[in-house]
């Protein structure tokens, strides 16, 4: 019997952030979002600079406007550049951000005053500015300074080790800039509602300095019908257990520490697969991890996959492992649970909150702890693939299904608006 959904109120928003209809991550789950609250009558007035973001098929709906708004880009000003200084756009980007945040302020508050807005919503982006008298809810990226405590501190020996210290330096500057004109400012009266993808996540932001019960923690949606379960592509006959690595490979992700344990199960069991589908940004030396491997013909590896062939791919492995430091929210750990895949994931990746009974978490970020619970999972798919499968995918529907988790999304609406007329 379908549980019959309470009717909210539909709220006139302004909204900035990143969206990408097919993208993973919350990129992705930012347009999912979006499009279910525009189904749902929401009216959103949508500001960002074309050139950057323009999610073109939501005008499909009536009740979806998109603003152009002014940029001050980085890149034609670092083409004019030396070719030795041209890679310094992430920092160009940094100093110019407030700049940018103040010319989409200026193009919001002018419509305000035209519409009223009752809500300002920031999607994958911390709040830049409030509106006078409307609350803010802003669905948040990583806590601040995830990327700069794991990559400046807590991996620095193995970031100089595996990359080099020229990397490290070049980190060093970028964060430094980061922290000068990116990073959230806290004010004493700050009210605006954050929303983070975990608990993890959210520990992280009360340590940064925002108010515990200002923040709420959602999971990124999945369509949960593209990442569906092949059942009869996982029953198949096949000779090797197959594991999946998907994502780009920045230090934190930890790729080092999953090929060390893979080395160390190969030693014990011949008859595993590793494929891997990673991009290697802004850390290129970690692709020699691959390429010196000890055991090369059990790894198969792409820098890249389409987007709409991900869930096929899934289908023909038997788990993923993200053995990340410091995530906040795993969105291809929520994709293989909707496929049926068990997934193994660390003990601060965020995502854990949400995974099946019958997937796994490793203890330490050592190869040993990873290497005994990744043949203790392949010992469980080995015995019962089909019921890991269907667990996985009941977990999925639960957690991640769009309509379920918007729902939790309006209650915070809901919620916002009422706490603010309560407090004015």
């Amino acid at each position: 019997m379908t549980k019959e959904k309470k009717t909210n109120k539909t709220y006139r928003i302004a909204c900035h952030g990143v969206t990408r209809e097919n993208s993973g991550s919350g990129v992705g789950a930012s347009y999912l979002i979006l499009e279910e609250l525009l189904k749902r009558g929401h009216q959103i007035d949508f500001f960002n600079h074309k050139g950057s973001v323009y999610p073109k098929n939501l005008l499909n709906y009536k009740n979806f406007n998109f603003f152009n708004t002014k940029r001050y880009p980085s890149s034609s000003f670092s083409k004019k550049l030396p070719p030795t200084l041209q890679k310094t756009t992430p920092i160009i980007d940094a100093i110019l951000n407030p700049l940018t945040a103040w010319s989409i302020y200026q193009e919001v508050l002018a419509k305000h005053k035209q519409k009223s807005y009752e809500l300002l919503f920031f999607s994958e982006r911390y709040p830049l500015f409030n509106l006078e008298k409307v609350p803010t809810v802003a669905w948040c990226p990583s806590p601040p300074q995830t990327e700069r405590y794991y990559n400046l501190q807590k991996l620095r020996k193995e970031i100089i080790s595996i990359n080099g210290i020229l990397l490290y330096i070049k980190l060093l500057v970028l964060y430094g800039f980061k922290a000068i004109f990116v990073m959230p400012r806290i004010k004493e009266n700050y009210q605006h509602t954050l929303i983070c993808g975990s608990k993890w996540s959210k520990e992280k932001m009360v340590s940064y300095g925002f108010k515990p019960e200002n923040i709420k923690a959602l999971p990124y949606p999945v369509d949960t019908e593209i990442f569906n379960l092949d059942l009869p592509l996982i029953n198949r006959k096949k000779d090797e257990i197959v594991l999946l690595w998907l994502g780009r490979s920045d230090p934190r992700k930890r790729l080092d520490l999953l090929l060390a344990a893979y080395e160390l199960v190969l030693q014990e069991r011949k008859d595993i697969k590793l494929k891997i589908f990673a991009q290697f940004r802004y850390a290129p030396k970690y692709k020699k991890l691959i390429n010196h491997f000890p055991f090369p013909d059990r790894i198969e590896y792409q820098p890249y996959i389409e987007r709409t062939q991900v869930p096929n791919l899934m289908a023909q492995c038997d788990a993923l492992i993200q053995p990340s430091e410091g995530e906040n929210f795993g969105s291809s750990v929520a994709e293989a649970l909707c496929c049926g895949l068990p997934v193994i994931v660390g003990p601060t990746n965020g995502t854990k909150d949400y995974i099946s009974a019958s997937s796994f978490v490793f203890s330490e970020y050592t190869p040993k702890s990873l290497k005994e619970t990744m043949l203790k999972a392949i010992e469980a798919i080995e015995r019962d693939r089909q019921g890991l499968a269907m667990d996985a995918r009941k977990t999925a529907e639960i957690n991640f299904d769009v309509s379920r988790v918007v729902d939790r999304l309006e209650d915070i609406f809901d919620e916002a608006t009422t706490s603010r007329k309560t407090d004015s």
